[in-house]
């Protein structure tokens, strides 16, 4: 994981870890799109996922990871698309 991941998505990460072995188990198998310590909701397909995130939270960061992965799939569209990153 870059610095700059886990500048940006140190909260999720942190919140998916604690959790994980939960979401395991009410949440098998699917995209889990976390704000903070919030999880926003459980997805059928990560684009599902990353489009809920988009729509909601704009180019600030947010973060997909399948349930039970141990790789973050991380987004913050600031990065992806080169835009400034919001404080």
């Amino acid at each position: 994981m870059t610095d700059s991941t886990q500048r940006l998505l140190g909260e999720e990460i942190e919140f998916y870890n604690k959790n994980k072995e939960q979401f395991l188990h009410t949440h098998t198998n699917r995209h889990l799109l976390i704000k903070g310590d919030k999880l926003i909701g459980s997805f059928l397909t990560q684009d599902e996922a990353v489009g809920e995130g988009v729509r909601r939270f704009g180019t600030g960061p947010f973060l997909v990871r399948l349930s039970g992965e141990d790789t973050p799939m991380a987004s913050a569209p600031v990065l992806a698309l080169g835009l400034p990153c919001q404080s």
